[in-house]
């Protein structure tokens, strides 16, 4: 009975409980590359300093972490790497020296200028075959749910209507008393959202929000309205989504990279064998993400 009601909060936050695989893969490196490359750990978890602490909750042994370095964060020099996407500078890191490179719930934190550089500097960083494994939210769900009036869909408005969590985003309201017009907007253009304490000059009103939902198609729906968001201020507020992604949209940056090889994948799947650790891929909010691989 405990084990089924810690399910059910973990499920209500966003979160998925599943059964683990071996912890301890460092053997399956060792089969799969060099060495060299896993004593210096040249395999690449890269954050924009969104969601829990640095390099977004992901700590594996073999795996260095790269993100934005906040104020009381101590960097530890041995498998974390401070930088700032938003800062549109390239990646330090050696040309052709990653075997793998993984950025989870990261690029709905930065602008598409900032992502097309970091999708180049990921295939330039990238060895021969070495893989770039992308999970972010799928924004064509959203768009789906609120033209067809689901507002089940967005199962985190409960969570987001604690003060503490709301307060935490800068809302200056729960966000279950919001209208369906803000809740989405909260998701892909944040500071742009007329619920925002501290957001955007120009925030999206309801009526505006509908204009540009009816009057346009998707990708120009969503362009309108992360135009509106302010770079400023998501340096001040991380933890905001300022982007939209699809997989067309996703694919076709990628593609403009130089990756060829794409392919759309499913939680607990992935083109490299050690990314198929559930212990460490893979655990957060699968239901309403996208899953993309490029190989180079």
């Amino acid at each position: 009975m405990l084990k089924r009601l810690a399910k059910e909060i973990m499920n209500k936050a966003g979160f998925d409980i599943v059964r683990l695989k071996k912890r301890d893969d460092l053997s399956h490196y060792l089969q799969l590359f060099d060495k060299e490359s896993v004593e210096k750990k040249r395999f690449y978890n890269i954050s924009g300093g969104g969601h829990f602490g640095f390099g977004g909750g992901f700590n594996h042994p073999c795996w260095t972490n790269i993100d934005f370095l906040k104020p009381k964060h101590i960097l530890n020099p041995e498998n974390e790497i401070a930088h700032d996407l938003l800062s549109l500078t390239p990646l330090p890191l050696e040309t052709s020296s990653g075997e793998l490179v993984q950025s989870q719930y990261t690029i709905e934190h930065i602008t598409d200028e900032a992502a097309k550089i970091f999708f180049e500097e990921v295939y330039r960083t990238l060895k021969s075959k070495g893989v770039f494994r992308i999970v972010v939210p799928n924004n064509e769900l959203d768009y789906i749910a609120y033209a067809n009036n689901d507002k089940h869909y967005f199962h985190w408005i409960d969570m987001f209507s604690e003060p503490k969590q709301y307060k935490h985003l800068g809302l200056n309201i729960p966000l279950n008393q919001a209208s369906f017009e803000q809740v989405l907007l909260v998701h892909f253009a944040a500071n742009a959202s007329a619920i925002y304490n501290d957001g955007a000059p120009e925030r999206i009103s309801d009526d505006q929000f509908k204009d540009f939902f009816h009057n346009n198609s998707m990708d120009d729906f969503f362009n309108l309205c992360i135009q509106k968001c302010s770079v400023e201020k998501q340096k001040k507020y991380r933890q905001n989504h300022i982007n939209w992604w699809t997989n067309k949209k996703l694919i076709s940056m990628l593609e403009s990279a130089g990756f060829r090889k794409i392919y759309q994948l499913s939680c607990f799947q992935s083109t490299s064998p050690v990314m198929r650790n559930k212990f460490y891929f893979d655990k957060y909010w699968n239901n309403v993400a996208l899953f993309i691989e490029a190989v180079k």
